[in-house]
């Protein structure tokens, strides 16, 4: 017996009439050239391609500036050593990370201003001192070098910054005078020995001082009863 027409014999086709799948692509080249394979770690999450990256980035560039080929450190003239090897590494570092000059120059600057917080005014320091000023620091820098040993002195003097040093260091002379102290180097405090002729030579020197400077004064009478002693 013969199969009717449209009759079904039980055999499967070969050919699918459903539409295969098809896999969005995990990111671009560009809008129109996917890429193959997985996501590579160089693109950010938050581009969907390798074009857009590279807008960003050029964005980016225009509105901080990029790296240049070398750095310059002229704005932290004065206190920074470009050559000193922490330096280079920074810069190094700085490079890798397409830090622009504007910054650099930024943060030198702004170092450098804190640094000025620290330094020493000495022309201010100086007229602190007084009319006499000079007088007082060779004073004070000869009993330093007749009573203390080389490095102590290079030491103290090397530590005078302000006015208030100064000061402190011409009271201590003044009580080792006073008490006849003398530092174990065989050098004597020279002053104890003046006439009072010398020592009203000193005075009249240094009249301005004697008049403003209680501790000045009793140094000069410690002195006059010491020649006049001797």
């Amino acid at each position: 017996m013969s199969l009717m027409e449209g009759e079904v014999t039980g055999e499967v086709s070969d050919e699918s009439t459903e539409p295969q799948e098809t896999r969005e692509p995990t990111w671009w080249w560009d809008k129109s050239t996917p890429g193959t394979g997985d996501r590579p770690d160089w693109l950010p999450e938050k581009y969907k391609s390798a074009e857009d990256t590279a807008k960003a980035f050029k964005e980016l560039e225009k509105r901080l500036g990029s790296a240049p080929e070398k750095y310059d450190f002229s704005k932290g003239k004065g206190w920074i050593d470009e050559e000193y090897e922490p330096f280079q590494k920074m810069a190094e570092f700085a490079k890798s990370n397409h830090v622009p000059q504007v910054v650099l120059d930024n943060m030198l600057e702004s170092v450098g201003t804190y640094l000025d917080e620290f330094n020493t005014d000495y022309d201010a320091e100086k007229k602190s001192l007084g009319e006499n000023a000079e007088t007082r620091l060779t004073t004070v820098d000869n009993w330093a070098k007749a009573n203390f040993t080389e490095d102590t002195y290079d030491s103290l003097i090397a530590n005078l910054r302000t006015a208030g040093d100064v000061k402190a260091i011409e009271e201590m002379r003044s009580k080792m005078i006073e008490g006849a102290t003398t530092i174990p180097t065989g050098n004597e405090v020279s002053e104890a020995r003046m006439t009072v002729k010398e020592i009203q030579s000193e005075m009249k020197e240094n009249y301005a001082r004697y008049k403003s400077d209680e501790s000045y004064r009793a140094e000069i009478k410690n002195k006059i009863a010491k020649a006049i002693e001797s």
